[in-house]
């Protein structure tokens, strides 16, 4: 009986323990500066920081001034759609009703408009009149054209502003962004030429713009430019109807631009202009065009990207200038540029096993504009067309950098396949100044896998080095998945 009292009275000396630690954790926490607190509760999502002002009178209205306000609706589910969307509307309604004055510093808020749209545009409103700082607008089902209040346009404390709406948006006569640095937009259509004009020249301190599937079909002429604009990234995709022969002629003014990524389909017109500062460029086309137009359009943007430092073209980029074939040797030269790969993936998509033709006579002319190449990657692989296997008219005469400057050259998806091997083949016998070649083997860590190896090395011992001091690497991956190389 004593020994059952005793473990009775430990059991509740520890509960009493364990119940004065939490409440000592929440006076704690409790004691903290109110600055403190709002700052824990940003990282909470809006509800949760909210349902925080049933734990006390000194939490009740901390909610109310938290700097971060997230409302999603689209990326949750819940089994009463109709009843959720009533419930989120009425509820960003209360806490914008019941906020106080200080400023917010990120605003996000995703969900359908239906019917709803001045009450979207309340809450934009709301959000000016707090200062905002970062906005991000995701909207879905809006009806016809669409627009955004005027004040939005000219926030002077916006810094950063991501708009993904499927419609035509309605702009206003006068925009000025006096310190909007980060401009992302998604799916939006651009109606007016005189409109658009007008929004992109009110970007005076832009410095990264994201253009995500919109679209300007129905522009003649699109200008983009900014005087402290260093990154630009367009994503074109294809919509119904839509014929090559009439797209918008994009003008890309540069002054500064030091990054520019392209992906789509060419179904507009793209130059770039002033573009001396330019130091890396990616460009993926996603559907290859077999017309000269569509092979035009590419050696115009191309020769607009004359002064990069870095290039990553996908393999449908050559495929698409062999229809251009008589343009490329009045391209200018590339002088700066050191780096080249030919990439199968499309913004972090990647694509295995799209190799490059060696015997494609677009990519031989195109590599005689780079004379001061010296890194040479093929991240979808390498191989040759049929029948060309001992051809030595290959990469004849071979580009300049191949004798000057080629040091080192990388190549996905290596499985000592007889097109792969005399591509490889011709690769070290034309390029006389190599130092490395770096082969990833696509072999498969099959119980065989050593005499596989075994070959390939062989076969790549064998091979004639037009440089003496080039070293061949092959990796790949044993049974166990861990990596393996070997230098011959």
């Amino acid at each position: 009986m004593e020994a059952n009292s005793l473990i009775q009275k430990s059991q509740k000396k520890q509960k009493l323990n364990e119940q004065q630690d939490i409440d000592g954790n929440s006076k704690c926490l409790g004691n903290l500066p109110e600055e403190i607190l709002r700052h824990i509760l940003s990282f909470l999502p809006t509800q949760d920081a909210f349902m925080t002002s049933v734990l006390s009178k000194r939490w009740e209205y901390l909610w109310a001034s938290i700097p971060n306000l997230d409302f999603d609706i689209l990326h949750s589910w819940h089994p009463n759609k109709r009843r959720n969307r009533t419930l989120f509307m009425n509820f960003v309604d209360r806490v914008f009703c019941l906020r106080d004055s200080s400023d917010i510093k990120r605003f996000t808020f995703c969900c359908d408009v239906l019917s709803a749209a001045s009450r979207v545009n309340t809450w934009v409103i709301s959000a000016v009149r707090h200062n905002v700082q970062e906005l991000h607008i995701e909207l879905q089902n809006c009806k016809g054209e669409f627009s955004l209040p005027y004040c939005l346009f000219t926030c002077k404390t916006l810094r950063s502003l991501d708009l993904d709406v499927r419609c035509i948006l309605k702009l206003p006569t006068t925009v000025c962004f006096s310190n909007l640095k980060i401009l992302t937009i998604g799916k939006v259509t651009f109606s007016n030429d005189y409109l658009t004009h007008q929004f992109f020249s009110g970007l005076p301190v832009l410095e990264k713009l994201k253009l995500n599937g919109c679209y300007w079909g129905g522009l003649k002429v699109l200008r983009i430019s900014g005087p402290k604009l260093h990154f630009l990234r367009i994503g074109e995709f294809e919509r119904e109807n839509l014929s090559f022969r009439d797209g918008c002629q994009v003008m890309i003014f540069g002054v500064s631009l030091k990054e520019f990524n392209y992906c789509g389909s060419l179904l507009s017109k793209y130059c770039l202009y002033e573009s001396l500062s330019l130091e890396k460029a990616d460009i993926h086309i996603g559907y290859v065009n077999t017309s000269a137009q569509i092979a035009h359009r590419m050696y115009k943007l191309l020769t607009g990207l004359c002064n990069v430092e870095f290039l990553r073209l996908s393999p449908n980029v050559v495929k698409v200038l062999i229809h251009a074939t008589q343009l490329l040797p009045h391209m200018p030269m590339f002088n700066n540029l050191v780096d080249l790969k030919f990439s199968a993936s499309t913004y972090g998509f990647h694509f295995g096993g799209t190799s490059v033709d060696l015997d494609c006579e677009a990519l031989l002319k195109i590599l005689r504009r780079f004379p001061c190449l010296e890194n040479l990657e093929f991240l979808g692989g390498l191989t040759l067309s049929s029948n060309c296997e001992e051809d030595d008219r290959i990469l004849e005469p071979a580009p300049p950098c191949f004798s000057s400057h080629l040091k080192w050259i990388k190549v996905y998806y290596y499985d000592g396949d007889k097109k792969k091997l005399s591509a490889i083949k011709i690769l070290l016998k034309k390029a006389v100044v190599l130092e490395k070649i770096v082969l990833i083997s696509s072999l498969y860590p099959r119980k065989n896998l050593d005499n596989q190896v075994k070959v390939v090395c062989k076969q790549l011992m064998e091979l004639p080095r037009g440089s003496q001091n080039c070293k061949i690497v092959l990796d790949w991956y044993d049974p166990s998945a861990k990596r393996r190389e070997i230098v011959l």
